[in-house]
């Protein structure tokens, strides 16, 4: 390899180290969790704390388990079961669990796609 080809490689690697210190500290809000009930937050959660919250909803309880930097849905009583069958959502993820029957909204802090209208 040439001088000029070594340079062009480490200003590459500097660009992208750059680019992922950046595009973390953007995201660093994603580190809660937000459990909306009937549109008013109750409680925000680590999503780096591995624990589990149970609340009493519209319908009946509903448990958040939250390991490894991700959550999902667990022991919900309500009918259709479908906030369960979202399954773990990953830390960073726009994604929301949604139990309508119990009126309960799980989403991650700093996650603009889909705010809650409150």
């Amino acid at each position: 390899m040439k001088k000029k080809d070594i340079i062009v490689i480490v200003v590459l690697l500097i660009i992208s180290g750059i680019g992922i210190f950046g595009y973390q500290m953007m995201n660093g809000d994603n580190e809660t969790v937000a459990i909306y009930y009937q549109k008013e937050l109750v409680q925000e959660l680590d999503i780096n704390e591995n624990q589990v919250y149970t609340m009493e909803g519209e319908y009946g309880s509903f448990s958040l388990e939250i390991k490894d930097g991700q959550y999902r849905a667990i022991n919900v009583e309500c009918p259709n079961h479908n906030c369960e069958k979202v399954g773990w959502v990953k830390k960073g993820s726009s994604k929301q669990i949604v139990c309508s029957p119990n009126d309960i909204y799980i989403q991650q802090i700093g996650v603009e796609e889909n705010q809650i209208q409150k």
